[in-house]
C-alpha cells in the first residue's frame, strides 16, 4: 500500500514537472519571438539575446531548487529557489503582458513613419523616439515587477490606526490592539522576521495582541511563533484564530501546534477578559477554506456558534480571517472585526487596494464600517507569493476610541 502511494505521488510530481517544462519552454519562445519583432536593432545586442535564451532555463532551475529544497527540508535552497522562481515568473508575466502591447505599438509607429515626410523621419532624434517607444512598455513592466518583488521583503511597518466605535465603554477608550495577520512563516519569512516586528511594536506598548490566521506555511515554526508572540509584554491577553492556510497545511496538526504554545486559539468559540471593571467578549470565527458562493451563510453560522451562550457584555471583538464577516457581524452585536486574508490584493494605491475599483464590498485593505460595526483588514505581515507594490507589509496597532 505504501509503495502504491509513493508511486502515485511520484507520478503526480513528474506530471507537474512536465507541465512546468512545457509552459516555461512555450513562454520563453513566445517572449523571444515577440521581442525580436518589436525592435530588431535592440535584439542584435548579444546580452539581450542570451538573456532571453537563458530565462526559461533559469526559471526551470529555480523551480527545481524550490522543489528539492522543500522535499529535503533544506531551508536555504528552498528560500533561494522560491525567491528566484517568483522573481523570474514576475519578469515573464510582465513580458507576456507588455510585449503584445509593445508589438502593436511598434506596428503602429512603423505605419506612421511610412506616412510621414522623408525629412521628418530622417531626423535622428525623432527616429530614436519612434523606434524606442515600443521598448518603454516592457521596461516599465519589468521595473514595476522588480520593485514589487523587492518591496515584498521590506521591514514590516506598524501603522497607527485609530478606530472610533459607537458606544465604546470608557475603560476601552485608548485601548491598543496589536493586530498580526498572514505571517506565512516558512518560504520567504522566518521567526527572525516575526521577532523583529514584535521588537518594533514593543515601544508602542500594545495592551493586547490578536493573530488572525495564516500563521505558518511551515508547521515546524508554528509553536515557536506562538511562543515569541507570548513573550511580548502586554497588560492584556493574546489570542489567535485560524485562516485558510491552517486548513491547507492540515487543520488538526495546525491546532495541535498552536495549542502547544502560550497563545489561546479561538475557533468557533469565545473568551471573556476584563479591562478594569469592564468585561470584553472576544470570539474567533472559522474559515470556509475555499471561495464559496455562500460565504455569508458560512460566516453567519460560524458566528452563531462562536457567541453561543456568550453574555451580552458592553463590547464584542471578533477575529475573522475573512473580512466578509463584517456583513454578518452586526446581528451578533460585534463592535469591531479584525481580519486579514487579502494581502491588500498585493497592489495598493493611496492606502487602499488598487483592486477596490473593480470589486464592491470586498474590504480588501483598511478601515470599513457597516452600521455600528467597524472592520480593519490588515495587508498582512507576509505572503505566499512575494510581490507588494504600494501595499507594504504591516502589523497595525489599532487604538480604540469613543465615537
Amino acid at each position: 500500500m505504501s509503495m502504491i502511494k509513493h508511486s502515485a505521488q511520484g507520478n503526480k510530481m513528474i506530471l507537474r514537472l512536465l507541465t512546468m517544462i512545457s509552459v516555461v519552454t512555450v513562454t520563453g519562445f513566445a517572449v523571444r519571438a515577440m521581442t525580436r519583432h518589436i525592435n530588431k536593432k535592440f535584439w542584435q545586442k548579444t546580452i539581450i539575446d542570451q538573456a532571453a535564451r537563458a530565462l526559461p532555463f533559469a526559471l526551470l532551475l529555480s523551480a527545481l531548487m524550490w522543489g528539492v529544497g522543500t522535499m529535503q527540508n533544506w531551508s536555504l535552497m528552498r528560500l533561494a529557489g522560491a525567491s528566484s522562481s517568483a522573481l523570474l515568473l514576475l519578469i515573464v508575466v510582465a513580458l507576456l503582458i507588455s510585449l503584445p502591447l509593445a508589438l502593436l505599438l511598434a506596428l503602429f509607429t512603423k505605419k506612421i513613419t511610412t506616412t510621414l515626410p522623408r525629412a521628418e523621419t530622417a531626423d535622428p532624434a525623432r527616429r530614436r523616439i519612434i523606434t524606442g517607444a515600443a521598448a518603454i512598455l516592457p521596461l516599465t513592466a519589468t521595473s514595476a515587477m522588480g520593485a514589487g518583488f523587492g518591496a515584498s521583503f521590506s521591514r514590516t511597518r506598524i501603522p497607527q490606526i485609530p478606530m472610533a466605535l459607537p458606544g465604546l465603554p470608557d475603560a476601552l477608550d485608548g485601548y491598543k490592539i496589536l493586530h498580526l495577520s498572514d505571517l506565512h512563516l516558512g518560504y520567504y519569512f522566518g521567526l527572525d522576521h516575526l521577532e523583529q516586528t514584535l521588537l518594533d511594536a514593543e515601544p508602542f506598548q500594545p495592551d493586547m495582541v490578536v493573530v488572525t490566521g495564516d500563521i505558518a506555511d511551515d508547521l515546524s515554526l508554528m509553536t515557536d511563533a506562538m511562543k515569541l508572540i507570548g513573550q511580548l509584554a502586554t497588560p492584556g491577553p493574546k489570542y489567535a484564530s485560524i485562516g485558510n492556510h491552517e486548513y491547507f497545511r492540515g487543520i488538526k496538526e495546525s491546532i495541535r501546534r498552536i495549542d502547544a504554545g502560550p497563545v489561546p486559539l479561538l475557533l468557533n468559540s469565545y473568551d471573556q477578559f476584563m479591562v478594569g471593571n469592564t468585561p470584553v467578549i472576544i470570539g474567533g470565527a472559522n474559515d470556509p477554506v475555499s471561495l464559496r458562493a455562500d460565504i455569508h451563510g458560512f460566516l453567519d453560522n460560524s458566528l452563531t456558534r462562536t457567541f453561543n451562550n456568550a453574555p451580552d457584555g458592553p463590547f464584542r471583538l471578533l477575529m475573522s480571517h475573512r473580512p466578509k464577516a463584517l456583513d454578518v457581524a452586526g446581528k451578533h452585536k460585534v463592535g469591531l472585526v479584525l481580519s486579514g486574508h487579502t494581502h491588500a490584493g498585493q497592489v495598493g494605491l493611496g492606502g487602499r487596494s488598487a483592486w477596490e475599483i473593480f470589486t464592491e464590498n470586498s474590504y480588501l485593505w483598511g478601515a470599513y464600517q457597516k452600521g455600528n460595526t467597524r472592520l480593519y483588514t490588515s495587508a498582512g505581515m507576509g505572503h505566499w507569493f512575494p510581490f507588494r507594490l504600494g501595499a507594504p507589509l504591516e502589523a497595525p496597532l489599532i487604538t480604540l476610541r469613543k465615537g
